[in-house]
């Protein structure tokens, strides 16, 4: 009995020993994860406006004041960095070199098995923008004067005069009101009756029946010259609307050269199209190469061509050659070593509370706004 209660108590006190040890243990591991949190978060941003804009070497733009006030709420430490070209920012992020990607990165099912995406911080439509082409308004109303319906109206005017003003004129001339008139008056007088007025002026009966023709005449010609206004008007619109690729599975994709930056999801659109791209490092660089005619078009979401062509010259002018093709998601990006990190779903969480508490729409306000 005696030796069954020493193996007891000897093995009561083996395991509080080991208890104990790991008890010592523990608190040593939570210290070096609290070291671990308390490092700066590793951050690398690329200029791609109005998500990140460098100003005077100073990063700025929507997602740079987005992530700048989540680190601020959140009292999160960080450096961050430049890099010399989006596909170097993802790299840094694939290789874990480091930890949050600020460039308005675009979600895709390929990126998500390369890295983590945060919360999508905002949207915006992918379009294919080229040169306008449209033809000056003091051109093309010259063009429309100078055309054959225009001038078949001109001509028609001049056969109602002949055809029924001068018959009407050589019936009523000697009447005592036009004979005490020269000539070109009495032809003014007559021409401006018949051709604006009603045929209440005439004083016989042939020259009402004259006056009556000129009236079905000149409704004719209204008709006719009413068809061609709308015509002009529908054929305007239709080159407007006509013009514009409502899919990437036209032709014009591989028989145009498009401006395009490596790394981009726009850019792997085109190539898996077969279409002929240039390179281009960012946004203004696209754009010069568009309106030098080193590039036919160019493949990018509409926030970032519309904060882009604010800083170029105005003309050429560079519009947008298609209507809305797909909507685009953009957040930061996030490297899986990171993505364990505890300050990963903090950012995650103050992303989503901005849409709530306003400051995602004050931020919308100054960057994303027309």
């Amino acid at each position: 009995m005696s030796r069954r209660l020493g193996t007891s108590l000897l093995l009561g006190l083996g395991t509080l020993w080991i208890c104990a040890l790991g008890g010592l243990q523990q608190p040593s591991q939570a210290d070096s994860e609290i070291t671990d949190i308390q490092d700066p978060v590793d951050v690398i941003w690329f200029p791609n406006p109005p998500y990140a804009v460098n100003r005077k070497g100073v990063p700025a733009g929507f997602e740079i004041d987005l992530w700048r006030m989540i680190a601020e709420t959140r009292q999160i430490p960080y450096r961050i960095r430049k890099a010399d070209s989006f596909e170097d920012l993802l790299t840094a992020i694939k290789t874990s070199q480091a930890d949050l990607a600020i460039s308005g990165v675009l979600i895709n099912e390929n990126r998500s098995k390369q890295f983590r995406f945060s919360f999508p911080t905002a949207s915006s439509d992918l379009k294919i923008y080229a040169l306008d082409t449209k033809e000056p308004t003091a051109i093309k109303m010259l063009r429309i004067l100078l055309s054959k319906e225009v001038l078949l109206i001109f001509l028609g005017l001049a056969l109602i005069a002949c055809i029924f003003a001068l018959p009407v004129w050589f019936v009523e001339r000697k009447r005592p009101d036009l004979a005490s008139k020269r000539k070109r008056h009495q032809l003014v007088f007559i021409l401006q009756k018949t051709l604006l007025l009603s045929t209440d002026h005439t004083q016989q009966t042939r020259t009402r029946l004259i006056s009556i023709g000129s009236l079905f005449a000149r409704v004719l010609l209204t008709a006719y010259f009413t068809s061609f206004i709308l015509k002009v008007a529908t054929s305007e619109t239709n080159a407007s609307t006509g013009n514009q690729i409502e899919d990437l599975n036209f032709e014009i994709l591989k028989n145009s050269t498009f401006a395009a930056i490596p790394g981009y999801i726009q850019t792997s659109i085109l190539e898996s199209s077969g279409a002929k791209t240039v390179d281009c490092d960012i946004a203004e660089t696209c754009v010069g190469l568009l309106q030098a005619g080193k590039a036919e078009a160019i493949l990018d979401d509409m926030l970032t061509m519309r904060s882009t062509l604010k800083t170029m010259p105005p003309e050429p002018k560079v519009t947008a050659a298609s209507d809305k093709l797909m909507t685009l998601f953009m957040a930061f990006a996030i490297s899986d070593q990171f993505s364990l990190d505890p300050r990963s779903r903090d950012i995650n969480d103050a992303i989503a509370r901005s849409y709530y508490d306003g400051s995602h729409a004050k931020l919308s306000r100054i960057w994303l706004k027309p």
